[in-house]
């Protein structure tokens, strides 16, 4: 027997043992396992947020980071939470960089409603990585808006569960993989019309929760319809993706939806934020050039507004149409 344990609390965590292998055992849907997961160690650890970071897919992108709240995490708390995350990377000599380069991933809440929203600073009270033959596939960390101290117990059962969860998450990392290959722009490597929508559809949902409502540009490149397919065009679609991901925050979603029209989602922005974000948008294209002049960019932006997401790509679109009569960026809600 566990020192300081008895037969009912062994019970117990094997039961609970259980349950975390059945919740972690479908790797099809990456979202729902870890959403899944979260929820039982947020219920059995007490904790507010569980994070889950994720080593980059591929060169020349940084780590991913998965939150999970209780409930809806507002900008300071979860500003508290990449910091830490970052800290967390740098002891583990994982990785240097701020916590505003990490890329973020926000999973649905856990918990209905039944308190204030709190957005302030949570404290780490307990990290684990997630290893697979060596190498560390991921790690979890959990946070709470007190500075938590775990019980042995619930320490050892954490433990035990990280085995279960690591092979899971790269199981399914490697299906979510395959997956995004199907979301993706060949050409550039941004996320495709079906990828983006999606993306979109999560952050309409989330914003309907915490009232943080995103922001969308659509923009076209002139003249390049004709030439999108040829080497040229080619170059100046990767050019063109490039400054645009110089652009943006790196939280923010870019896709690619036709010859020459890229879209851009801004999470919790406004539309001064949205403004900013598309003046230099124009100011990096107008550097690049095509069949010998410079790049010309229209971009209409909107604003969700808690209607269809059909609407705020019908009020972006018709912004657009204004600012290709008009030579100048339009606004318009959506």
């Amino acid at each position: 027997m566990v020192p300081g344990s008895n037969a009912n609390d062994q019970m117990e965590d094997l039961q609970r043992k259980l349950s975390f292998s059945e919740a972690v055992a479908d790797p099809l849907d990456f979202d729902q396992l870890l959403a899944r997961a979260s929820a039982l160690l947020s219920r059995w650890a007490q904790s507010d947020v569980v994070t889950l970071i994720l080593p980059p897919d591929r060169e020349g992108v940084e780590p991913l980071l998965h939150i999970f709240g209780r409930q809806p995490v507002l900008p300071l708390a979860e500003r508290s939470i990449r910091d830490d995350c970052a800290l967390l990377l740098a002891e583990m000599d994982f990785a240097h960089l701020p916590g505003e380069a990490l890329r973020l991933r926000r999973g649905p809440e856990l918990m209905p409603l039944h308190q204030p929203v709190r957005d302030d600073t949570l404290y780490r009270f307990w990290s684990h990585e997630l290893v697979i033959e060596d190498q560390i596939v991921g790690i979890v960390a959990l946070y709470g808006f007190t500075d938590w101290l775990l019980s042995p117990r619930i320490k050892r059962l954490l433990g035990g569960l990280m085995p279960p969860l690591a092979r899971a998450v790269s199981t399914a990392a490697s299906v979510a993989r395959l997956r995004r290959a199907g979301h993706k722009d060949e050409s550039t490597g941004v996320y495709n019309r079906r990828g983006f929508v999606e993306q979109v559809e999560r952050e309409c949902a989330r914003a309907t929760a915490t009232g943080h409502a995103p922001a969308l540009l659509l923009l076209d490149v002139e003249d390049l319809a004709s030439s999108a397919s040829t080497a040229e065009g080619v170059g100046v679609l990767r050019a063109m993706t490039e400054a645009l991901a110089a652009a943006v925050r790196p939280f923010d979603v870019i896709g690619r939806f036709g010859e020459e029209e890229f879209v851009v989602l801004l999470p919790e922005t406004s539309v001064d934020e949205a403004t900013a974000v598309a003046e230099r948008i124009l100011d990096l294209a107008g550097q690049l050039s095509f069949h010998g002049r410079p790049l010309q960019v229209n971009i209409g932006a909107s604003l969700y507004g808690g209607g269809t997401i059909d609407a705020l790509f019908q009020a972006a679109d018709e912004a657009l149409y204004q600012a290709r009569r008009q030579g100048a960026l339009q606004a318009a809600g959506g």
